[in-house]
């Protein structure tokens, strides 16, 4: 294992398909801490080969990008994550800051994080989650600020009344879910901001990601 560690330091470039790939394992593994299986990328990518799919597991595996675990369906760690994957290492746990993405595409805003976040596990979740920092005042009326971090939950429905991170085209939004199903729109607490319909059915323009279940902020510089 100390010897893949090492190799996996120089990298072989990566065509489109496999950045892809990879990029979805990374997002995965940093969203929900475990890697998709097989059968998951196949169905993200249209790959109805599973053997195509191993192919390009392959790929990434030889150009040290990531590291096969024999006999297990979720057997993918990330070279830098490699000890604490294989050693089920516990302590506090760091969640990514997510950056920029695409509502078309909402795995997209852990391609290029802006860092990672340790909070404190018993005031936070920290298992399905990540931060976000606020881009709006949009809800200061519920005191959270342009420039705030939010802790954002995943996995579960995101209902009426509760606090939402969507992505509106390119745009990250934290807005309060009013309504539900053809009806359910997205609220800010500012009134020079608009509500933005958001049916349950969805579509390319808008996604709502996660549960905003914690608001961070520091009150100076350096202060994190």
């Amino acid at each position: 294992m100390e010897s893949q560690r090492t190799n996996a330091h120089i990298r072989g470039s990566l065509t489109p398909r496999q950045n892809e790939i990879y990029e979805f394992i990374r997002g995965c593994i940093q969203q929900r801490n475990t890697p998709p299986t097989i059968l998951e990328i196949g169905e993200r990518f249209g790959i109805r080969s599973t053997n195509g799919v191993n192919d390009l597991l392959i790929a990434l595996e030889k150009k040290g990008y990531i590291i096969r675990v024999k006999g297990t369906a979720r057997g993918i760690v990330l070279p830098d994550n490699t000890p604490a994957a294989v050693a089920g290492a516990k302590g506090p746990k760091k969640i990514p800051i997510v950056g920029d993405g695409d509502a078309s595409n909402p795995f997209s805003i852990f391609m290029n994080p802006h860092g990672t976040l340790l909070p404190d596990p018993a005031l936070f979740p920290t298992t399905n989650s990540f931060a976000a920092i606020v881009t709006d005042d949009a809800m200061d009326g519920e005191g959270i600020f342009k420039g705030d971090y939010v802790i954002v939950q995943q996995g579960g429905e995101v209902r009426e009344g509760m606090l939402a991170f969507a992505l509106f085209g390119q745009q990250q939004l934290v807005r309060r879910v009013q309504g539900s199903g053809a009806t359910r729109s997205l609220v800010p607490a500012n009134r020079y901001y608009k509500r933005l319909p958001a049916p349950a059915d969805g579509g390319d323009d808008l996604a709502i990601v996660g549960e905003v279940v914690g608001v961070m902020r520091a009150l100076r510089a350096g202060a994190q």
